[in-house]
């Protein structure tokens, strides 16, 4: 691979809040002084600044929230804290297959809530007492619902003919936004097929592998897909920690993306759409979780650059700033840093990507945040990757 990938603008960067972390902090205070309903209102906060107004009464005590697919509900007693959500209605057919696949959710996927069956329909539920509602176990418990409600619930409906208690509120993005995402896709895809042909050739598949999982990492990214979609980048992503043979591993990743190129853009649109969340489902990290996350990598690019072995380092470090994407919301300024040092790689020569792309994941590790955040701010990039009607957003 000559040059590193083009970079493509995440087209959900015009909605993304910052995260709060100081209203999370304010939580715990709250409840190891003992006032434990005033701790769960900061943790709402924290998690969907506002929804507690939308979608809470006037005392407090009862929430509805919705979620993707599914609605939070969240009602507090004078003793108790319960937490529930309707997943979906049982099919007549295919019912005892799908149940057997629910009790294996009840064991292996949700930690502290259950599957319960009411008739027909299957809910997600906790209770705790009120006493017992520290935020942490309650942002756990609140992640683990919505992720198994968001992540299971197309499948099932597809796979078993179930139907969803509750049609989400979604707005599709733009026609134009779709168009911008499908050619992303293509360019990104598609320069991916041609770096592993050259990398295949030559048996370097280690090198194959990294290149393929970062560019599902991107693709999840900058397209922000919702539904089916989100799942199959989900589970190609995964596929690619098998534990199989370097080479099938690569083959299979590279099968799926030759696949999601044909996928025409009308079918793509589908589940391209803005809905609301109560909770991210990737990990909020802190600067010193990032620094852990990177620092291997860090020492790794420092041998590869004494070395001259630009190529090694440009490509672990693409793979690990887009893996850090994918699984964590992290403080602002390293998005900051992170983001502009992709934009400056963007389709360059090795050597060239290198510089930028260090030069952020140093100032990362020695924690000279500000000022790098600061300058990334007063030099914004223009790329001619950036469409027109995302300029001024």
């Amino acid at each position: 691979m000559k040059n590193t990938l083009p970079f493509i603008t995440p087209v959900a960067n015009t909605t993304q809040k910052p995260v709060r972390r100081e209203l999370y902090d304010q939580s715990i205070t709250l409840y190891e002084a003992g006032k434990y309903v005033e701790a769960l209102h900061s943790l709402l906060d924290y998690l969907n600044e506002g929804a507690r107004a939308r979608y809470g009464n006037e005392q407090g005590t009862e929430f509805h929230i919705p979620h993707g697919s599914i609605v939070v509900d969240i009602v507090i007693t004078p003793s108790e804290l319960s937490i529930s959500a309707d997943f979906l209605n049982l099919p007549q057919k295919g019912r005892v297959a799908m149940l057997r696949q629910i009790a294996d959710l009840n064991i292996n996927r949700l930690l502290l809530a259950r599957f319960v069956k009411q008739g027909d329909r299957l809910k997600m539920c906790y209770t705790t007492a009120l006493a017992q509602s520290h935020p942490h176990k309650i942002y756990g418990v609140l992640q683990n619902i919505c992720c198994i409600g968001d992540r299971y619930d197309d499948e099932f409906c597809a796979k078993f003919g179930a139907t969803r208690c509750y049609e989400p509120k979604v707005k599709p993005y733009p026609a134009k936004t779709v168009e911008y995402v499908y050619e992303g896709l293509q360019a990104v895809g598609n320069d991916t097929l041609k770096a592993i042909a050259d990398y295949n050739a030559v048996r370097a598949y280690g090198y194959s592998w990294n290149v393929l999982d970062t560019t599902f990492y991107q693709i999840a990214h900058f397209a922000n897909p919702q539904g089916q979609l989100a799942n199959d980048i989900d589970r190609a992503i995964n596929g690619m920690d098998a534990e199989l043979p370097v080479e099938e591993l690569v083959a299979r990743g590279t099968d799926f993306l030759k696949k999601l190129l044909a996928t025409p853009m009308e079918e793509l649109a589908r589940d391209l759409y803005y809905v609301d969340k109560l909770v991210s489902s990737r990990r909020s990290a802190s600067l010193q979780n990032m620094q852990e996350l990177l620092k291997n990598v860090y020492d790794d690019a420092i041998a590869s650059i004494q070395q001259d072995d630009y190529e090694r380092a440009v490509v672990r470090m693409l793979y690990i700033f887009y893996e850090a994407y994918y699984y964590n919301d992290m403080p602002s300024m390293v998005e900051r840093v992170m983001s502009k040092a992709l934009k400056d790689a963007s389709g360059q020569p090795m050597e060239q990507a290198c510089k930028p792309l260090f030069e952020a994941i140093d100032n990362i590790m020695k924690g000279n945040i500000e000022a790098a955040a600061l300058s990334s701010l007063q030099n914004k990039w223009t790329g001619a990757g950036l469409p027109n009607y995302m300029k001024n957003e």
